[in-house]
């Protein structure tokens, strides 16, 4: 008989006789034996294969976009439709989403001034800000006015609108101001409470070429991220309770070159097999773009990411593969490569802004990020605290002890890792997520994350209590439940 079909009869059983210990243990073991089937084809030879394709030179480090970039999300979608997936865009596999790239002018055509107390206060564009060019040429004047989530348009419309942030809330923030820019806002100021090793690290960032998510109609009004000791004194203060002085005003100007642009991620899926739960998915996803082409090292300007995150996508590619060729589990399973990581997580944030599956319905993401190198029995799962998700997949790994994993969790808080993966724009819409990752090494963001330098036996270990641990998610009676904390923290307190 069929393993399918024996699976079938033996739950069958099961419900014939519910109160029979030997035919439950049965059926565990008849899904046990099917999982650790299809986990097996999870092979570190197919791992090696697939990152040898996807970090080779000729795809030039799959930066977004480019070439390489197109290609890569080409061979991904060539091998979901060769493993049957169903396209999660009509016909299609690829979900493209608008880009703006902005190239920064030259700090002569970036300028700041404040006007209050009686005196004009000239801010310096290489110490105190730096300009988030968003238009060719931009400027923007008028009276300031704190930022509020409460305020309709009308009441900040003409203004320069000013909030205040924090390393953990600043890309919340510029989301938000963007929009209040887009709706008739004459400028933006974001007020950054930060040491000035992160400002650095902001103003390097913002200072070389960048990608925003959408069309440049959308980004025509200036905007700054501004230390926030070095604004005036009144004006601080007052900034730290929520107000503005009366009579404060601001004038702001950039300059840059923009260009429209687009980028995509390729989403396949497989329907689940329960009427009932068919409408829930279990979300993998792995970021399948790179830092491109840039300055060369030893030779080599060639930015490869065998490890980072080429190492990811084969994962994907080899779960999706192993869940196609297997019975289905109760829930449908949704595999993803995005882009952009690299560039802010853009591509991920799309799809939380346009999901092809509903997020209320998503009942957990596995995201995979560097799983190659360090350590041989050991990954780390970023979120273990957060749900029920990390007891499951301690459950699963100690069920697997052939796997030879341990599961810990962030060993790396200071570093913020949860906030740098394509997971969190998951958690923070409230999808409990599991982020699996080997952590960072010398040839991180360098030409030397070459394929040859992969431990591909682990990698491929990795991926299978990935396998094991999605199918558990997709057969279980309950969805993964939340911390109550956690999810205050993550999901309800996020950009506050």
């Amino acid at each position: 008989m069929p393993k399918r079909l024996t699976l079938a009869f033996t739950v069958l059983l099961l419900y014939a006789h519910p109160g029979s210990d030997s035919l439950l243990a049965q059926a565990e073991r008849a899904v046990g034996e099917v999982g650790g089937e299809r986990a097996a084809t999870i092979t570190a030879s197919d791992m090696q294969r697939r990152v040898g394709l996807l970090a080779h030179d000729s795809m030039g480090g799959r930066d977004t976009p480019s070439p390489g970039l197109t290609k890569a999300a080409a061979y991904v979608a060539s091998e979901f439709r060769s493993f049957g997936l169903e396209p999660a865009i009509g016909e299609d596999y690829l979900q493209w989403y608008p880009l703006t790239a902005i190239h920064p002018g030259p700090a002569s055509g970036q300028s700041l001034v404040l006007r209050g107390a009686g005196r004009e206060h000239r801010l310096d564009p290489a110490s105190d800000f730096v300009t988030l060019a968003v238009g060719a040429s931009t400027r923007g004047s008028g009276p300031l006015a704190v930022f509020s989530r409460e305020a309709d348009d009308e009441e900040l419309a003409g203004k320069v609108v000013v909030a205040l942030a924090t390393p953990r809330t600043l890309g919340e923030r510029l989301s938000e101001l963007r929009k209040t820019l887009a709706a008739g806002a004459a400028g933006a100021i974001v007020a950054l409470d930060a040491p000035e090793q992160y400002m650095s690290g902001v103003r390097m960032f913002f200072g070389t070429e960048r990608l925003s998510l959408g069309r440049m109609e959308a980004l025509d009004r200036p905007a700054v991220i501004v230390r926030l000791g070095s604004l005036p004194g009144p004006l601080r203060r007052a900034l730290e309770h929520g107000e503005v002085p009366g009579g404060w005003s601001a004038d702001l100007r950039s300059t840059a070159s923009v260009q429209a642009d687009s980028a995509m991620n390729v989403v396949g899926w497989l329907e689940g097999s329960d009427s009932e739960l068919r409408d829930e998915y279990v979300v993998f996803t792995a970021h399948m773009d790179h830092v491109g082409i840039g300055r060369p090292v030893a030779g080599d300007s060639i930015y490869n990411g065998a490890d980072d995150d080429a190492s990811g996508t084969s994962a994907i590619l080899e779960l999706a593969q192993a869940f196609a060729t297997g019975p289905r589990p109760r829930r449908s399973v949704v595999f993803m490569t995005v882009s952009g990581e690299e560039k802010g997580l853009i591509g991920s944030e799309w799809y939380g802004e346009h999901p092809l599956f509903p997020l209320e319905k998503t009942v957990a993401n596995l995201n995979i990020d560097m799983i190659g190198r360090n350590w041989e029995d050991t990954v780390v799962a970023i979120g273990m605290e957060e749900s029920s998700l990390g007891e499951t997949v301690e459950r699963v790994a100690a069920r697997h002890p052939e796997l030879g994993l341990e599961v810990i969790d962030d060993i790396w808080p200071e570093e913020r890792f949860y906030f740098r993966s394509d997971h969190y724009n998951f958690a923070r819409r409230g999808v409990p997520i599991l982020f699996f990752f080997s952590g960072v090494h010398p040839d991180y963001h360098r030409p030397s994350d070459e394929p040859s330098k992969l431990k591909y036996e682990k990698a491929a270990r990795i991926a299978r209590l990935i396998y094991l641990l999605g199918l558990e998610i997709a057969n279980a009676d309950d969805r993964p439940a939340w911390d109550p904390e956690a999810y205050r923290r993550v999901v309800k307190d996020v950009g506050e």
